[in-house]
């Protein structure tokens, strides 16, 4: 459905979205997440038509539009602060796109009324938006984005307004239409949490730059920097030298100060020399003191329900190690010795400093 091709956009002498070549497929939802200022909303911007690129082009539906402005390019855009006219109607809110399109009344009637029906907003229409709860708000947005049936539906970061509870329900609310419309969405966001929650595929930002892009499972379980294992969820990092083991192909051998692990060969990457071996918290088992592989310490443990985040001092390195504790146990105790059970396979990122 779209496609961004070496797509580089400078404001002065910074350059906020640099190089960046990606395909978001049709009926897709695709995430744009990163760190604050690192050109996600601008690249979404590029997409909708609000900026133009410098170099590079933005190919929807198999044209380019680099010059095309919002209004030709069969996107629909819902802003962070919805935008919503305060002094209309959430039903004239909805109709606004066509009343400028001089759709007929009939017509905008009865698309208003279905769409309402989508957002499950029926009844309240006559309502203005000062009337409606944050999540309302939120829908009659989408509405108003959804009824000019657009063939990308942009969304800036549209949950960020919303408290915990609700932004929980909105993300399913959202894949529901999704899915009911078959609608190809680019969902903009800098909660990793929220991108993993939601994505059919992720694009990771930084500086201006694609760091990663890719299943949500692929991101969390290969990423392809240091960067991208940081930023998307807990990990631990642990220095490691790799060596072939004699073989050209097949699981290499990661030497580490916790001991010896396997990882699978990149072949794009160096199959020998300085590595990071990436240890996900909830890979490690906590057992009591003698019943695994290594023997530690805790330092400290955080309840948070069904799990219990420890910190383990082990070897010299300080694990994080979350485990799942379904019958809420007293957590373990700061000195309290453990044994830690580590996975045989893990997954590897080049060390450069």
């Amino acid at each position: 459905m779209l496609a961004l091709d070496a797509v580089t956009k400078r404001y002065g002498g910074t350059v906020a979205v640099r190089d960046v070549s990606a395909e978001v497929p049709r009926g897709a939802l695709v995430t744009f997440v990163g760190p604050s200022g690192c050109g996600k909303t601008t690249l979404l911007r590029l997409v909708g038509g609000f900026v133009e690129p410098d170099s590079g082009r933005v190919i929807l539906d198999g044209e380019v539009v680099n010059r095309h402005p919002p209004n030709r390019r069969a996107t629909g855009m819902v802003f962070q602060n919805y935008a919503l006219f305060p002094h209309l109607s959430v039903f004239e809110n909805i109709a606004y796109g066509l009343r400028i399109r001089r759709t007929p009344a009939d017509e905008v009637r009865r698309r208003v009324m279905e769409m309402l029906e989508v957002v499950q907003l029926q009844g309240l229409g006559d309502r203005r938006p000062n009337q409606l709860s944050g999540g309302q708000q939120q829908r009659v947005a989408l509405a108003r984005a959804l009824i000019l049936r657009p063939k990308v539906l942009l969304l800036d970061e549209p949950l960020s307004n919303l408290d915990a509870h609700l932004r929980l329900a909105m993300r399913d609310e959202l894949r529901r239409l999704q899915r009911t419309l078959a609608l190809t969405i680019i969902f903009v966001t800098h909660d990793q949490e929220e991108a993993m929650a939601i994505s059919d595929r992720i694009l990771v930002m930084r500086g201006g730059r694609l760091e990663q892009a890719g299943t949500p499972q692929e991101i969390y379980e290969h990423p392809a920097t240091e960067f991208v294992a940081r930023f998307v969820g807990q990990a631990n990092f642990v220095a490691a030298t790799l060596d072939r083991a004699g073989q050209e192909s097949g699981p290499s051998v990661a030497r580490t100060a916790l001991g010896e692990f396997e990882v699978a060969p990149d072949a794009g990457s160096r199959l020998d020399g300085a590595a990071w071996v990436i240890l996900r918290p909830e890979s490690i088992d906590l057992l009591p003191a003698g019943a695994g592989v290594v023997a530690g310490e805790v330092v400290s443990a955080s309840y948070v329900g069904a799990v219990v985040r420890y910190t383990v001092r082990v070897r010299g390195e300080q694990l994080l190690v979350d485990q799942f504790d379904p019958q809420r146990r007293e957590p373990l105790r700061e000195g309290a010795a453990v044994s830690l059970a580590l996975p045989r396979r893990v997954h590897w990122i080049p060390r450069t400093a």
